[in-house]
């Protein structure tokens, strides 16, 4: 299993002492580390069909876990920090589904096969503004262990995740930073669509030549 730097840092997580496989996904309208669980399980099904579902199968797998998970529209908003009022409504739909679409594409493309991985959930931590910390540990078949703190949040259809800090580094933070930049140097809304679009296309490319390989 390869993991891009760009997979680490989307990744945190944290629950009760687990290892997840295909068959002990928890509910994911359950407790927080009940949704890291089961997302793990996901992946890992992914990583051990690889070749069997493809590219195309591991992203339609990864569709309704993603959503299961993560608050895509909470964490697209705070992507974009103040240029998010500066969007129409027509625009702010357009961007959540284009990060959804980025999300779904590069977890398929780097979770697409298994040699001994282990996702391990560890603990669980109130937060005081109400959200919820989950610890977990990625451990390869080969190299070092990576770890995960995902931060999830009481939303409409249970707890999901609004945050992922891996190996200490907060995906949002970054990607806030990533997107305030190409958002003024490639003229707004529309130059940011384009490079986020061609980032997410170049992703699906590698994952059907790798699907293919």
């Amino acid at each position: 299993m390869l993991l891009s730097p760009y997979s680490r840092l989307f990744l945190s997580a944290a629950a009760t002492g687990l290892i997840a496989t295909a068959g002990a996904a928890a509910d994911p309208a359950g407790a927080p580390a009940d949704v890291i669980t089961a997302f793990h399980a996901t992946l890992l099904d992914n990583m051990k069909h690889g070749k069997q579902y493809g590219c195309d199968g591991r992203a339609q797998r990864l569709s309704a876990a993603v959503d299961a998970t993560y608050d895509i529209p909470f964490i697209a908003e705070r992507a974009l920090r103040r240029d998010w009022s500066q969007l129409t409504p027509d625009q702010r739909t357009q961007f959540v589904a284009a990060y959804r679409d980025m999300v779904i594409t590069t977890y398929a493309t780097e979770f697409r096969s298994f040699d001994g991985d282990t996702f391990s959930t560890l603990d669980s931590k109130d937060l005081p503004n109400g959200f919820e910390v989950v610890h977990a540990r990625l451990k390869p078949g080969q190299g070092d262990a990576h770890t995960f703190d995902y931060v999830l949040h009481p939303a409409a259809g249970g707890w999901r995740v609004a945050n992922v800090i891996s190996d200490g580094v907060s995906t949002l933070s970054l990607q806030s930073e990533q997107y305030a930049s190409v958002f003024e140097q490639k003229g707004g809304f529309d130059g940011l669509m384009t490079w986020l679009r061609g980032q997410t296309r170049d992703k699906r490319n590698e994952c059907s030549a790798k699907a293919s390989g």
